[in-house]
């Protein structure tokens, strides 16, 4: 499925849905707002018709998108309020970074919400049908993550040319209302990733709220790990250490609640057996490897081990070692959460005529 589809289903375009499908050859996955069951209603898919691997109904483009949005607007929401906190009106000494760091924290958080743009694009197909986000009539998930990815570029962009320019006054008289728009515009787009998912109701293995809660807490864990991994490269790291070891301790916290909330989300679907299959297939099945090594071992674990055992004498590298594991943590999470779609009872035909069987 891709994403302009799933929203011209949402805005009531079907007969615009119907001969987009046709033309651009994907996968007929319907929208449950048509179709509670997908597979026994007639549509195409590797999973229905037994061809290929299983897949989930999304390909490796909106996995990358989800990762890359949810990232951006992590580091967007966390950059934005260091900088409110680091302007002359509130000059938090706690939270007092250099210059350097913003620089360069600001330019990878754009890099990463461009590359998000770039993904999107490539996923819809034409430009023309970006534009159809932003001018439907009818308002819809994707059309509002649509408009808020759109201002995180445009305000990250602002605040890195801004501090990588050296423009003073500029950034001076934008940290604290840039800063106060930026937390919520992050805010927004990290949670958008996640109720993108929740609001699709043809998977019964999305339909919980621990999905956008899983997603807000390891798109802010993941921002957090940019800026890390910025701080990684400054000079003068050695005397404003603490304030990036007490932002560890934020993402340790980040990282400790996402765990139980994986754990939550894991028991909630063994609990029901319409979602039972795609909880095997996460635990024991073919998501295994990636789910406990890429997720609880490298995207959980290790962070919080490293986190906890950072040092003034070797700050650099430990950092650069923590943003990795939580950035492939990150990845991991949205592979294994979208790859599950290809497990749930609405993708499996046989799987749904047992357990309406009598």
């Amino acid at each position: 499925m891709h994403l302009f589809e799933m929203h011209l289903e949402r805005a009531g375009h079907s007969g615009l849905f119907f001969e987009h499908r046709f033309r651009s050859g994907t996968p007929a996955i319907l929208d449950a707002t048509n179709c509670d069951n997908v597979a026994t209603c007639g549509s195409v898919t590797s999973l229905a018709s037994g061809e290929g691997k299983r897949m989930g109904i999304f390909d490796s483009l909106i996995v990358a998108y989800l990762f890359l949005g949810s990232t951006g607007g992590g580091a967007l929401a966390v950059l934005s309020l260091l900088e409110a906190l680091n302007s002359p009106r509130l000059a938090a000494r706690r939270w007092l970074l250099p210059a350097e760091f913003f620089a360069r924290a600001w330019a990878a958080c754009a890099i990463v919400l461009g590359l998000s743009v770039v993904c999107l694009l490539a996923d819809l197909g034409r430009i023309d049908r970006a534009f159809f986000l932003f001018t439907a009539s009818t308002p819809s998930a994707i059309a509002v993550g649509a408009w808020s990815l759109a201002v995180a570029c445009a305000l990250s962009t602002v605040f890195a040319c801004a501090n990588m320019l050296e423009m003073w006054d500029l950034r001076e008289k934008l940290a604290v209302p840039g800063g106060v728009l930026g937390v919520l515009i992050g805010v927004v787009v990290v949670a958008y990733t996640g109720i993108l998912l929740a609001g699709l109701p043809s998977v019964d293995a999305w339909q919980t709220p621990l999905i956008p809660a899983l997603f807000v807490l390891s798109g802010i864990s993941c921002g957090v790990a940019l800026c890390l991994g910025a701080w990684a490269f400054v000079e003068c790291r050695a005397p404003l250490m603490g304030s990036f070891i007490a932002l560890s301790r934020v993402d340790s916290a980040a990282v400790a609640v996402e765990a139980a909330c994986l754990v939550a989300y894991v028991a909630w679907l063994f609990a029901s057996p319409t979602t039972s299959q795609a909880a095997f297939a996460l635990v024991a099945g073919d998501l295994r490897w990636p789910f406990w090594i890429g997720l609880v071992v490298c995207g959980l674990g290790i962070p919080l081990v490293l986190e906890h055992l950072l040092t003034f004498d070797n700050g650099r590298s430990q950092l650069l070692w923590v943003a990795l594991f939580v950035l492939i943590g990150g990845v991991t999470l949205r592979y294994s959460i979208v790859g599950i779609s290809a497990f749930d009872i609405t993708q499996t035909a046989n799987l749904a005529d047992t357990l309406a069987l009598p």
